[in-house]
């Protein structure tokens, strides 16, 4: 999940540059383009592994972890480790300047796609398994593609409005497949937190659509800054409304899920995704995506023991099948 950037101005450039001296790997790969892969897969690993982490968490501690409070703390803690680009004065600048002009924007992008897909994406784990979270979430270029033709008036081609369909009955298929995991089987339950999944993935196809202009003038790191900081503050007001047991926040499974969730998989990829947009074209980036949920998938048969039924298998087929063909044909 990100946002279709091109241009994007990244405030990090050392780690490229010290290595680019080296020009081209033995293998003929510019190191550039290597840098971009590199980058491209650990934002990838992060996303796919916030799902089992999430459902691990639930599945341990849910008596002890309020949703709302947990969400707060990771925006807190993504816009406090992204605040570190304001050492650099073009960052300030871009910051400053897009506070200024843009502020209205930045708050409901922020409402929308970093608060309610941020706690719907992870109290959906609180009800359904990490492979069915994740492939809901995943489901958001479906969405982004009815956003962009009811704000933006852009149109799908049949071949991509073919692959939506196959991608919504791979959803619906998905939606009544048995299986379950380590903590809970499927069941009505389930259903509730595919529900929310699949809302998050809505929520950051709106972020996706309306923040696209503002991330190619200020920059995805910038952005992102911004947004995370929108939503902390945006969340303040609710704060004395959280009821759940707060112990659970000395505990030390708390804390590592807590830095983990909100550092690596919110602050540390967006920045790993966008550095890589700048050495890889969009379009082979989106690829990663399938890659996300491979691993996700992957990790969640393995640390979960989460079974995998043929017609759960046969609806992660169609979706995926149906998003690659709608992304090829938004590359043509």
């Amino acid at each position: 999940m990100h946002w279709p950037d091109s241009g994007v101005i990244f405030c990090g450039q050392g780690g490229a540059a010290a290595i680019g001296w080296f020009g081209f790997l033995r293998c003929g790969v510019p190191v550039k383009t290597l840098y971009g892969w590199l980058c491209g897969l650990a934002a990838t690993a992060a996303w796919g592994s916030f799902y089992i982490v999430g459902r691990w968490l639930f599945g341990e501690s849910g008596h002890s972890l309020d949703p709302l409070f947990f969400t707060f703390l990771r925006l807190l803690l993504a816009a406090a480790t992204l605040s570190l680009m304001l050492f650099r004065p073009r960052c300030r600048q871009l910051a400053g300047q897009a506070i200024r002009q843009d502020w209205r924007a930045f708050l409901l992008i922020a409402l929308t796609g970093i608060v309610l897909e941020t706690f719907l994406s992870f109290y959906a784990l609180n009800f359904t398994t990490a492979a069915r979270a994740s492939l809901m979430a995943n489901c958001s270029p479906i969405a982004t593609v009815i956003l962009a033709f009811l704000i933006l008036r852009e149109k799908m081609p049949r071949s991509g409005l073919l692959g939506m369909g196959i991608g919504f009955v791979g959803i619906l298929l998905a939606a009544f497949a048995r299986g379950g995991d380590i903590y809970a089987d499927t069941g009505l339950r389930s259903l509730i937190g595919d529900g929310l999944a699949l809302a998050s993935g809505f929520c950051w196809a709106y972020f996706t659509v309306c923040g696209a202009r503002l991330s190619r003038q200020y920059g995805g790191p910038v952005c992102m800054f911004i947004c995370f900081l929108a939503g902390t503050l945006l969340m303040i007001p609710i704060l004395p409304f959280v009821t759940g047991d707060l112990t659970g926040v000395f505990h030390l499974r708390f804390c590592l899920g807590l830095f983990y969730t909100g550092i690596v998989t919110l602050a540390l990829a967006n920045v790993c995704w966008y550095t890589a947009l700048r050495y890889l074209k969009p379009g082979v980036l989106g690829a990663f995506g399938y890659l996300s949920a491979a691993i996700t998938f992957s990790l969640s048969l393995i640390v979960l023991r989460e079974r995998f039924t043929p017609v759960f298998v046969a609806a992660i087929l169609l979706t995926i099948g149906g998003l690659a063909l709608m992304l090829r044909t938004q590359r043509q």
